[in-house]
């Protein structure tokens, strides 16, 4: 294995690049320049949700998904590298954004005396022709691991390579946590210009783990009112909320991208869509915007409305607002522009005497009862 300053500015360089128009981080590409830069070719990338269920994995010769047939299928219960991985993730609150060095060496995990006869040899010997192994963990509860093989015949992993690999996964743990924001950014983005058009006046967006990642004042004036003035100080994007499972619900509460969720606490009526990132290798980030307004603020009056009957189109996009859609995926599903989509709910609004989206899925709610 090689290891030279210049591989790490290149592999910096080049990261940097992909994230621009990159969908994933750990992909094909991060594979390509790990074997550029530091000369690391037998390289396996494995998948799991953030309940430690495996989703897929890829190496040189492609992804491949989870499915009856999949090798890891009747190997998963006895992977003790991933069960203590995971398990360690899960007690140390792993995140998109640590850039501490979290590495397995196989024959730290499994005793000497147990080792060479062990199912996860077997395992790595039928499926990698490999000895052994060290695993790199990334991602909320280490979702994403990254294994590293060597055959019998070129022994352990040694102490300068270990020291080596632990320089490598700083390299690719920042260049993810950049790659995070970065995507992250471009999310939040998109949904502010979604709670923008909708003329909601108090929004805030989270993850599925409890980070605020974008609010306005307005919120913060409401979320004070409830939860008082030192709020402010407990909104960050890297630090879990400890407010927001109050406002959210509890876990038994089952969130979908397909349903509104509604909660009224203290006169003040939250309204949470959800918005799903999914990828190729069967990873879901799950992103909630959330909108807030008085309880009188979002009571309709008795007979609002011109109750002007609405089109085919309308009535198509009010149902989907309805499920809880944005614009964007609106449009995706009728096959029609972003623009048209923002006409339609224009013409909703006026006819529906309603000035938010809550307040449509109250009228269109009161119409269906």
């Amino acid at each position: 294995m090689k290891y030279e300053n210049a591989g790490q500015m290149n592999f910096f360089s080049e990261m940097a690049e992909h994230q621009i128009s990159a969908r994933e981080f750990f992909s094909n590409v991060l594979l390509d320049s790990l074997d550029r830069n530091f000369g690391l070719k037998h390289v396996l990338i494995s998948y799991f949700d953030t309940h430690g269920t495996f989703l897929s994995w890829i190496n040189r010769n492609g992804i491949l998904l989870d499915c009856e047939e999949h090798p890891y299928r009747k190997f998963v219960a006895n992977d003790v590298i991933r069960h203590v991985v995971y398990q360690d993730a899960v007690r140390d609150h792993l995140t998109y954004f640590n850039v501490i060095p979290r590495l397995y060496k196989s024959t730290d995990v499994i005793s000497p005396v147990d080792y060479t006869h062990s199912a996860y040899v077997r395992f790595l010997e039928e499926n990698f022709h490999a000895h052994y192994s060290v695993t790199m963990a990334f991602g909320i509860n280490a979702y994403i691991q990254v294994a590293f093989f060597k055959s019998l015949e070129n022994g352990d992993f040694t102490d300068q390579e270990i020291e080596a690999l632990n320089e490598i996964y700083v390299y690719v743990a920042n260049s993810y946590k950049n790659f995070k924001k970065y995507e992250q950014a471009k999310i939040v983005s998109n949904i502010q210009s979604e709670i923008i058009s909708s003329g909601e006046k108090a929004y805030f967006v989270t993850d599925d783990f409890m980070h605020i990642m974008s609010y306005n004042k307005t919120a913060q004036s409401y979320l004070k009112e409830i939860l008082g003035p030192s709020i402010a100080e407990q909104i960050s994007t890297t630090t879990p909320c400890s407010w927001l499972p109050f406002l959210l619900g509890g876990e038994e509460d089952n969130f979908t991208a397909d349903r509104v969720q509604t909660r009224v606490i203290k006169n003040y009526i939250f309204t949470i869509y959800t918005y799903d990132q999914s990828y190729s290798n069967g990873i879901i980030d799950r992103y909630h915007w959330i909108t807030i307004s008085r309880k009188e603020e979002g009571k309709l009056l008795e007979g609002s409305g011109t109750m002007l009957p609405l089109t085919q189109a309308e009535q198509r996009v009010a149902e989907l607002m309805y499920n809880g859609l944005t614009y964007k995926a609106i449009a995706d599903e009728l096959v029609i522009s972003y623009h048209t989509v923002k006409k339609h709910v224009q013409n909703i609004y006026t006819k529906c005497g309603v000035k938010s989206r809550f307040q449509l899925y109250k009228w269109l709610e009161n119409r269906e009862q």
